[in-house]
């Protein structure tokens, strides 16, 4: 059996200004802080897609930016993925990642490693894997309203990266032909694709999420192919909520439940 540190090993349980929340039907436990960066349903959004519509299902594969470690738990407990490394700037924010990769027990399918995104030829071979999935800051620092704390500034805003250093980080990680998934604002398509194309990661395939069937689309997931040919995929848009906008549809449910 393996030893787990005793720092982990004292610390599966929410501490104070923590909580524990279960998603995946219960499948996945992830402890939180209360005043610090919470996960959003974009990851979860993310994780279904790269392994249902990218490809993601096999091929070495890394989590850009993993925070608490919600995408690697998705991926490892309800998608059955293996070998994924996680890979996380913030020292507070790792150790949480840590903590629940034990809670979880998937320490035989995740190895988290602490470091820079914008840094990672230090850490690993260019084309080490074959999938690249990041949920990245969103906001550029100017725009937005500001985070309360410094972990949520560096997760939300382009504080400790741009998106040009995400793609520049999957470029150097992917195989030839290996792709990068990424969850994204819709009003920001065009410099996503943009961004993609200058650092030869081609757009392959996308869907636009949607919060309710009759209003405009808020993000975009897209695979980008290295090496790839122009040959976009556009497939039917994710809606996030029926008529009751508390209420997920089915297709969400069942992701999240």
């Amino acid at each position: 059996m393996l030893e787990w540190p005793q720092s982990v090993r004292l610390a599966l349980h929410a501490g104070l200004g923590e909580t524990l929340d279960s998603i995946c039907g219960g499948e996945v436990q992830v402890l939180q802080r209360r005043t610090g960066y919470r996960f959003t349903l974009d990851p979860i959004l993310l994780a279904h897609f790269a392994v249902f519509e990218a490809g993601a299902h096999r091929g070495r594969l890394i989590d850009l930016g993993t925070g608490s470690g919600i995408i690697p738990l998705i991926l490892a407990k309800r998608l059955g993925r293996k070998d994924i490394t996680a890979l996380e700037l913030q020292p507070r924010l790792y150790s949480l990642a840590e903590r629940n990769v034990y809670l979880n027990r998937c320490e035989q399918q995740v190895t988290l490693v602490q470091g820079d995104l914008r840094q990672v030829e230090q850490f690993f071979a260019a084309g080490s894997f074959s999938h690249v999935l990041c949920n990245p800051p969103y906001r550029a620092c100017a725009t937005g309203r500001s985070s309360l704390t410094v972990e949520k500034a560096i997760a939300r805003h382009e504080v400790a990266c741009s998106l040009p250093d995400v793609v520049r980080a999957a470029r150097h990680l992917l195989a030839q032909r290996g792709g990068l998934c990424v969850v994204y604002p819709s009003a920001r398509f065009a410099e996503l694709a943009a961004v993609l194309r200058e650092h030869r990661l081609e757009p392959r395939t996308m869907r636009m999420v949607h919060p309710r069937a009759d209003r405009p689309a808020k993000l975009v997931l897209l695979h980008a192919v290295k090496g790839g040919r122009a040959d976009l995929t556009v497939l039917p848009p994710l809606v996030l909520h029926a008529e009751d906008e508390h209420a997920f549809t089915e297709e969400v449910s069942a992701m999240v439940e």
